[in-house]
């Protein structure tokens, strides 16, 4: 799993937290990329880690491939967009 998020942002911390609570290595590089939004960008971090990829349940989805998700060992998931910027850390439904 290759994931980006911002190196200052919400969405880094929520991601290392999410692997360090599920026992998962992981290793930060930064990326190559920057992320803008309006006048502003911020720089990315690269966050690898060893988490399977899995088929994106129907309840995640907006149309056909348009976001990527992993599975944690709890069940949770991992959900990016197509370019690997972090969308949600998701508890799948019960049932």
């Amino acid at each position: 799993m290759i994931v980006y998020v911002t190196e200052s942002g919400s969405d880094r911390q929520e991601l290392t937290e999410a692997l360090v609570k599920e026992g998962i290595t992981y290793q930060e590089c930064p990326a190559e990329t920057t992320r803008e939004l309006g006048t502003a960008s911020w720089r990315m971090i690269e966050v690898q880690a060893n988490v399977p990829e899995i088929k994106v349940p129907p309840e995640y989805r907006q149309s056909e491939g348009d976001v990527r998700a992993w599975r944690l060992p709890s069940g949770r998931l991992i959900i990016t967009d197509l370019e690997g910027n972090l969308e949600q850390i998701a508890s799948p439904p019960p049932g």
